[in-house]
């Protein structure tokens, strides 16, 4: 059997005698390890993006749950202040400049 393969400029005739010192079972065995070497590359790095978007959703949830504490306390604020608890207000205040704080790690 001959085959022409082209690279390039030059044209290679290869025939099946030219891999006369490998087995079709040594070849075969040959491409199993191969495959075996990509696919655990391939688990490996899967592994990795996985742990990655855990660690970006759970950053995601963090920051919606101050975003959320947030907004509770910035409606208990204005409802401190139209009850004129002025006290209740100063804590409040507190308290979001607190949550404020933690959510300028996320910017």
């Amino acid at each position: 059997m001959v085959m022409i393969i082209q690279t390039g400029i030059t044209n290679i005739i290869r025939t099946k005698l030219d891999n006369i010192h490998m087995t079709d079972r040594q070849i075969e065995q040959m491409a199993i390890r191969v495959a075996d070497i990509v696919i655990q590359a391939l688990e490996d790095k899967q592994q990795e993006w996985d742990k990655a978007l855990v660690a970006d959703l759970h950053e995601q949830n963090t920051e919606q749950q101050l975003l959320a504490q947030l907004a509770t306390a910035m409606t208990q604020l204005d409802f401190a202040l139209s009850n004129e608890d002025y006290a209740r207000c100063a804590e409040l205040q507190e308290q979001i400049i607190k949550i404020e704080n933690q959510l300028n790690k996320y910017k």
